[in-house]
């Protein structure tokens, strides 16, 4: 049985909890509890402390990107147990900007005294990784269409000069339960599409039960959105849960086309797939 509860998004609905722009889910899978991303700030711990949930008791954590609003957290928070393994892949630990209006914007992960910062914590992935029986991490997202980008806006450093970021760091958790896959995605920044299409090349004929994603389609235009939407609709895919960076239209969007397949949920939210 996979049982997970958001603890950090750019929504927040019930008493006591915080908000904020960022991702952090806490996964259950056959006794092994799995974070995966820590928001900006501590305000993962915060709410899963309010939640009943121990998060820095986590059995192994899981970064999908190298961005603040995924990183941020653990930048700053130490994880209680030494042996605990955080899964990253090495790129994203380079320097990642964001250049809007001719304002350079330092998005990448904080400097800080938490568990990112320690020695021997983490642990560098490839393009397929895998943490327990059944628990993979994804990497090497690849371009299967032509419609999905990395927004040129996106900046990282290479050999001194500052160049697209191609956000080749970008990683997917996997997760087998009952002979279907939930996958979990925290921005898509290299394509939601593409991100699904990655998984169906490393678990070829396997069935994606649910897609839990950051989906970055806020700001997108209608015959964007509207082509992903199609795409969700006609995967197969029983249940979609978007969030974060996915965008209140767009979630809207998404809803309309998927009618009860598409969750809309927010942080505090519990979520059983049996």
């Amino acid at each position: 049985m996979l049982k997970f509860n958001i603890l950090t998004d750019n929504i927040v609905n019930k008493a006591g909890l915080l908000g904020e722009h960022g991702l952090s889910i806490w996964i259950e899978k056959d006794g092994n509890h799995i974070l995966f991303d820590s928001g900006q700030t501590d305000v993962f711990m915060r709410n899963a402390k309010a939640l009943g949930i121990d998060a820095l008791n986590a059995d192994a954590a899981v970064l999908s990107h190298g961005h603040y609003d995924h990183c941020g957290g653990l930048s700053i928070c130490r994880l209680k147990n030494p042996d605990t393994k955080i899964f990253v892949n090495r790129k994203a630990l380079r320097k990642k900007y964001e250049i809007k209006n001719n304002k350079l914007k330092d998005i990448g992960i904080p400097d800080g005294t938490g568990s990112l910062h320690e020695k021997g914590r983490l642990v560098f992935t490839g393009n397929e990784t895998e943490i327990y029986r059944g628990v993979t991490v994804i990497g090497g997202i690849g371009k299967y269409n032509g419609s999905e980008t990395v927004p040129e806006y996106f900046k990282t450093e290479e050999n001194g000069k500052m160049v697209h970021d191609e956000m080749e760091d970008e990683q997917l958790l996997v997760i087998e339960d009952d002979g279907k896959l939930a996958v979990f995605s925290g921005c898509s920044h290299r394509g939601i599409i593409n991100c699904v299409e990655e998984v169906k090349h490393h678990f070829p004929g396997k069935k994606i039960g649910a897609l839990i994603a950051g989906m970055h389609l806020r700001g997108a235009d209608d015959e964007h959105i509207s082509y992903v939407a199609d795409y969700l609709d006609k995967s197969g895919i029983d249940i979609v849960v978007p969030l974060h960076c996915t965008g209140v239209l767009p979630i809207c969007r998404l809803k309309d086309a998927l009618g009860g397949r598409c969750l809309v949920r927010a942080v505090g939210d519990r979520i059983t797939f049996q």
